[in-house]
């Protein structure tokens, strides 16, 4: 039986993928242009996994021989807030607060690509698919743009019509060549002359529309960097000890109302919620009393709280502290 576009996305709703959609391996020239000139202006920070490999990031004929379609898949995660921030504690980004999104995708894609040889033999698993969780060199978002799954707003978010911008994205690189899907085919909306997002993030990071400089980001700060962060931009952290959502929490896409025909955008994938990881919220004096490895890794294994390593997440409950005393 020939393995068909529809095939594909009934094997990843099965496997619990929230979206699904197919197009072809050959990159939009608009978005590896932007994505170079945003390299040259440095605004990757000191993250230089970023500007390595950007023939393989634009070209995925690099990372799979014979590649003839990208399927990509995506993960609803949003939840909302308590009314009420916990005291002396850090407010964790909503990605966060389960289980490590890379787990929760590689535990799926595994299962619908099992599902996929069982039914289709001929196929192998090895040779004829790879797949990425951010960890690959690949323009996700662009393809998911050109998959028909979202597009890309001015906070530089997919949004999708059916959970605006509270979604992880996955690539499956095959060499089945596939029905790609229609970019237009969904009624996602746009930003007409919202500049929302602009105007809230608090360090003024996205300095244009689409554009945002990573240096000033605070999920960069929290997560990625490595070093000290300096004084203006540690106060306007505020109580956030890993990652940041303002710009999706004021974007219009984002609230119920804007989309009436879903009655609740929550999540359903139980491991993004806070009782499979950290949760909402770190106490901010038990991380600084964490003094050793073991100790960071009975608080934070399996989760993406591990990314800024010990160090991090304490210099981050230490400012957290500090902005609180502040205020």
């Amino acid at each position: 039986m020939t393995i068909t576009s529809e095939l594909i996305k009934y094997y990843a709703k099965a496997a619990g993928f929230d979206l699904c959609g197919i197009t072809n391996p050959d990159a939009p020239d608009r978005d590896t242009s932007r994505y170079q000139k945003w390299l040259d202006r440095g605004l990757h920070a000191d993250m230089d996994y970023m500007s390595a490999k950007v023939e393989r990031r634009c070209d995925p004929s690099l990372s799979l021989e014979g590649v003839r379609s990208i399927i990509m898949l995506g993960l609803n995660y949003y939840q909302p807030n308590s009314e009420q921030d916990e005291p002396e504690s850090g407010l964790v980004a909503r990605y966060a607060r389960g289980r490590d999104y890379h787990k929760i995708f590689e535990t799926r894609i595994r299962a619908m690509l099992r599902a996929v040889h069982d039914a289709h033999p001929q196929l192998d698993i090895r040779s004829d698919f790879r797949y990425f969780v951010d960890y690959g060199p690949c323009l996700e978002r662009a393809y998911a743009e050109k998959a028909g799954l979202g597009y890309i707003g001015r906070n530089s978010m997919l949004i999708t019509e059916e959970f605006g911008s509270w979604v992880m994205l996955a690539e499956i690189l095959t060499t089945v060549e596939l029905a790609p899907d229609e970019p237009n085919q969904k009624r996602h909306g746009h930003c007409g002359n919202c500049q929302r997002c602009l105007v809230h993030c608090p360090t003024g990071a996205i300095i244009s529309p689409g554009v945002v400089d990573a240096s000033k980001c605070i999920s960069y700060l929290t997560i990625e960097k490595r070093n000290e962060i300096e004084p203006l931009l540690r106060a306007k952290i505020g109580n956030r000890i890993f990652g940041c959502d303002v710009c999706q929490e004021v974007c219009p896409h984002n609230h119920p109302q804007q989309r009436p025909q879903y009655l609740s955008n929550q999540t359903t994938n139980k491991e993004f919620l806070p009782e499979s990881g950290v949760g909402e919220f770190v106490n901010l004096k038990d991380v600084l009393e964490l003094e050793s490895q073991e100790q960071f890794l009975e608080l934070t294994a399996g989760t993406p709280l591990t990314r800024p390593k010990l160090e991090g997440l304490k210099r981050n409950a230490r400012i957290c502290l500090e902005n609180g005393e502040i205020e």
